[in-house]
């Protein structure tokens, strides 16, 4: 777990984090967000014990990580904003040292690398690969360890639409996989909203609020998205499409994604449940509209 208590940060006589308050469950993927220079990346350098807070009490897994720095880095993963890398060296090589500095073998960089897409590019060099292949490099980097806690700040800055996709995507797998507590800075939210189960809404240095993205979106009045999991989607999407607070259905592969009105989640449940398995073996809540959330959070 991670918990924030009252932490203020400044720098000089700006606050760049004021009295901010949140807890993050373990295993769950958080998204911080807010605009640029709202603190986000400060709240983060604060989690790796990489800054000093002013006041107000951090806990990472139980570890204050100003106090116990190393402790909290070693079952930490961190991918930077805007990470520099050596160029004219192969992914090998650079995977390599990095795992010689974390104490994991060869076979976890193997492992690693398959998981994230980038076996294939080894013996390249890290300055022939693109933008998205270099955040996948980031997320290897930070993967290595295996850490109990990932941090991505603004992993899908600067990428094209189609690479952001793929690059949270590739994030909800690894949760799904490894079981990590993760937290994403972002504030490209509509692709943001697909992955993540719950929310720190941040705006000037101030926490406005936090929580499961179910309970922003009750709270706030924003429409909800849940997948449920399905053989066969098109006879769902035929049973959901005239429910009356069922506002939108979309075909996922291996699921529907269905959009429906902010106060009808357990209604929505028990229909879900009624089906049966073989129409719907599971449901998820894939997140809110972020959007409505974080503009009506912030007015009030």
């Amino acid at each position: 777990m991670i918990v924030f208590k009252g932490v203020t940060k400044r720098f000089k006589r700006t606050a760049a984090l004021h009295d901010a308050s949140f807890r993050v469950e373990k295993g769950s993927m958080a998204g911080l967000i807010g605009p640029n220079g709202s603190g986000k990346t400060t709240s983060l350098k604060l989690m790796l014990g990489l800054l000093r807070r002013d006041s107000g009490e951090i806990e990472i897994l139980g570890h204050d990580p100003w106090m116990e720095g190393e402790v909290v880095r070693a079952f930490t993963g961190f991918l930077p904003e805007s990470p520099i890398y050596p160029r004219n060296i192969r992914v090998s090589q650079l995977l390599g040292h990095v795992a010689r500095l974390k104490y994991a073998s060869r076979f976890d960089v193997s492992r690693i690398a398959r998981l994230v897409g980038i076996e294939r590019y080894m013996e390249h060099q890290v300055s022939a690969l693109s933008r998205g292949y270099l955040q996948r490099l980031g997320l290897a980097i930070a993967l290595l360890g295996d850490p109990e806690i990932l941090l991505l700040d603004e992993p899908t800055a600067n990428l094209d639409p189609k690479a952001r996709i793929e690059i949270l995507r590739l994030v909800s797998i690894l949760k799904r996989d490894l079981g990590a507590t993760i937290i994403i800075s972002s504030h490209i939210l509509p692709e943001l909203q697909q992955v993540i189960d719950s929310a720190i809404l941040i705006a000037r240095g101030k926490v406005v609020d936090y929580g499961s993205i179910d309970y922003l979106a009750s709270k706030y009045g924003a429409r909800i998205v849940y997948a449920v999991y399905t053989r066969n989607p098109r006879t769902l999407m035929k049973r959901l499409v005239d429910v009356d607070y069922v506002r939108g259905v979309v075909e996922r592969g291996e699921y529907v994604e269905v959009h429906i009105d902010p106060l009808a989640g357990e209604e929505f449940l028990r229909l879900v449940d009624s089906l049966g398995g073989d129409l719907a073996s599971r449901v998820e809540v894939r997140s809110g509209y972020l959007g409505e959330i974080y503009e009506r959070a912030i007015a009030t």
